[in-house]
């Protein structure tokens, strides 16, 4: 069984469906929630909602949806799924201690209330 995480440095949060992207980043205090579009060739990217959030609250969301758990998830986009959403989790927890997971139309335990908690941090419930 992994250990939970006793501190919270730095969070992103990529969530990228048809039509572009919401970036959730926490780091300094602070979580902001980034939407990016595609025009052309370029991506834009724009501030929709910041808060602030310090690292014991983020660290407590993370314990909460089990996040440590997630490091090395890699969810294969499920047969006779024509489309989805992809997601890209990286973590810098316990001072120097990397966590990553992505996947596509398949999430691990936890991730959705991860980022209902996102959400309500900002406002956005």
């Amino acid at each position: 069984m992994k250990h939970p995480i006793a501190s919270a440095q730095t969070m992103t949060l990529t969530v990228r469906g048809m039509r572009g992207s919401s970036v959730y980043e926490f780091a300094n205090g602070e979580l902001r929630l980034y939407r990016e579009w595609y025009a052309g060739e370029e991506t834009l990217r724009e501030c929709e909602a910041c808060a602030a959030c310090d690292g014991q609250r983020m660290t407590a969301l993370m314990n909460a949806c089990n996040a440590m758990r997630w490091d090395g998830f890699h969810g294969k986009h499920p047969n006779n799924v024509l489309d989805g959403v992809m997601f890209d989790f990286k973590a810098i927890v316990n001072d120097g201690q990397i966590l990553h997971a992505d996947g596509s139309a398949n999430f691990p335990k936890g991730y959705r209330e991860f980022v209902r908690g996102l959400d309500a941090m900002l406002g956005r419930e």
